[in-house]
């Protein structure tokens, strides 16, 4: 049977290393955008990094709660304005929100992390809760490859280390992406990418080769996250689809963030959702989920509810709806998801809460 044309975007240009943000005006030059640049800040950090590094013809806005009313409002602002590039310096909610604006607008986008927590950093995707209403706002799906990444690392490791860990705990998760995605692929014959899988999984590779040396903060464990986090965004990009790296330990990460708003409380970081959806699902695989727990809690990534500070009941019914987070994409979970009982004896076996 012959493939229908594949098309792969995946970014131009990535400048990685110390510094690596002093390189930003010269990449600006080089791609010759004509207009103005909106450059999309956090509050303060990175706000003075963008301050100290360009001088001229941008405008500056600070994201402050990653929101879709942020989205809304720099719509009403900049769409008719001559911007040609937006640049994103921040962590997940600011280049969220830069994907989207960006892709509303048919705008260019640089994608400069400042933190190591998400495999957003070069994906097209956006967060579950912002795509939801952006979806039922536009009817579209926000889908934007950076044309350049700026991942400095002498930045990124002065964040917390809460953040690294969860890019790892993010990176855990592919495992279980790539399970589930075999499984479509056997029981519902859904397209498979053998490519893409083995670029996801080549992620967690980098993250087990080295797994002593992430147990230093310091650059060279910067590298190592941001390279395996960079690797799954172009595995996602070749895959045309988030398939190789989001399973049913996002769709549990996912459910809990619904749930979060639902139910007004403060979610835990993604990759920190997403560490424990990956105990919990590889128990259900038939995986050795004592390793990767044991693994998880050698580097200090969180492996139980309590140290999250999310109750148990909303780990059950996050169990219990997560199936029909992405009701067209098969996973462990199978189409009518886990009973109370079993999601009950889930928690329990794992010790998540």
């Amino acid at each position: 049977m012959v493939k229908n044309l594949e098309i792969f975007q995946i970014p131009k240009n990535i400048y990685f290393g110390p510094e690596a943000l002093n390189k930003l005006p010269e990449l600006l030059r080089e791609y010759e955008y004509r207009g103005s640049i909106l450059v999309l800040t956090g509050k303060y950090n990175s706000r003075r990094f963008a301050e100290k590094i360009l001088t001229n013809n941008y405008h500056l806005e600070s994201i402050e709660y990653g929101d879709f009313c942020e989205v809304e409002n720099l719509l009403n602002q900049y769409r008719n304005r001559n911007i040609s590039c937006i640049v994103c310096i921040g962590g997940g909610k600011v280049i969220d929100i830069g994907k989207t604006l960006a892709y509303l607008t048919n705008r260019s986008l640089i994608s400069v992390p400042t933190v190591a927590s998400h495999d957003g950093i070069s994906s097209p995707y956006i967060s579950y809760l912002l795509q939801l209403d952006v979806s039922k706002k536009f009817n579209v799906k926000v889908y934007k490859v950076p044309d350049a990444i700026i991942a400095d690392t002498s930045i990124i490791v002065n964040a917390h280390r809460r953040y690294l860990l969860a890019g790892i705990g993010e990176i855990f998760g592919k495992i279980i992406a790539v399970k589930d995605w075999e499984l479509a692929h056997k029981i519902k014959g859904e397209e498979f990418s053998e490519f893409a899988a083995k670029l996801s999984l080549s992620s967690l590779e980098i993250i087990n080769r080295n797994f002593e040396k992430l147990k230093m903060h310091n650059e060279k464990a910067v590298r190592i996250v941001v390279k395996a986090l960079i690797g799954c965004g172009v595995a996602m990009a070749i895959a045309g689809s988030s398939r190789p790296c989001s399973g049913s330990e996002h769709m549990f990460c996912h459910a809990i963030d619904l749930l979060s708003r639902e139910l007004n409380f403060k979610p835990a970081l993604h990759g920190e959702q997403v560490a424990l959806g990956t105990i919990m699902m590889a128990y259900l695989h038939g995986l050795n989920w004592k390793k990767i727990k044991k693994k998880m809690k050698q580097l200090g990534i969180p492996t139980t509810a309590y140290e999250l500070g999310i109750d148990r009941d909303v780990i059950l019914q996050a169990l219990l709806i997560a199936h029909k987070i992405r009701p067209n994409r098969y996973t462990i979970l199978g189409s009518d998801g886990l009973t109370k009982k079993a999601a009950q004896q889930l928690i329990e076996v794992t010790g998540i809460a």
